[in-house]
């Protein structure tokens, strides 16, 4: 140690120094008390240092170990990026594909419906024309209906009147042979003709 050397110079050198040994002994004590100084500033400082360039290991350490795991998190992300472009990539040709052939199947859907339209108009204008002829028919069987009714109801009418002239002279007869004749109601069972029917339309 430097002060051990300086102690044991002083000590060899006391008969060459021309002091006493009080003075010699004097500044021995004065050189081991600044001695003892110096080694408490030494040794702080060198503890002082070993704490902060532990301290700064420590924090080297964190930093190359956060710098690490950052390295290994961007890679993962590269990676994932890199598969989120490639899925985008495909997706978007399948709906490029997708979006053709759906425009395919318009301009088919397109082209069939302006293809029918004129044959679904004359299918209609043939429908219509259908419908009134049929409308027509049925008007022509429906006055046929009124007039074949008027007729039966006609028949019914000379039926009655014909049924009512027979049914007078026997009654008349018959009236006249029996005791309690001429009460009787003449065609009971007759409620007379039948009006005429309503004409349809």
């Amino acid at each position: 140690m430097p002060i051990k050397r300086l102690y044991n110079k002083l000590t060899s050198d006391e008969v060459a120094t021309g002091f006493d040994s009080d003075t010699l002994s004097d500044r021995k004590k004065e050189t081991d008390v600044k001695g003892q100084r110096l080694q408490l500033i030494v040794y702080t400082a060198l503890f002082a240092f070993i704490i902060l360039a532990a301290y700064g290991y420590y924090l080297i350490f964190n930093l190359t170990h956060d710098m690490h795991a950052m390295r290994n998190d961007v890679g993962q992300m590269t990676q994932a990026v890199n598969k989120m472009s490639e899925s985008v990539n495909v997706n978007m040709k399948v709906i490029s594909k997708n979006m053709l052939l759906m425009q395919s199947n318009m301009q088919l859907i397109a082209t069939t419906v302006s293809d029918t339209m004129p044959i679904m108009s004359d299918n209609t204008t043939q429908m219509t024309m259908i419908a009134k002829n049929v409308s027509n028919r049925v008007d022509g069987m429906s006055t046929n209906i009124s007039t074949i009714s008027t007729g039966i109801v006609s028949m019914q009418r000379d039926i009655w009147s014909m049924n009512n002239t027979l049914a007078n002279p026997s009654e008349a007869m018959f009236d006249g042979m029996i005791p309690w004749g001429g009460n009787s109601r003449r065609n009971a069972n007759s409620h007379g003709p039948m009006p005429f029917p309503r004409p349809v339309r």
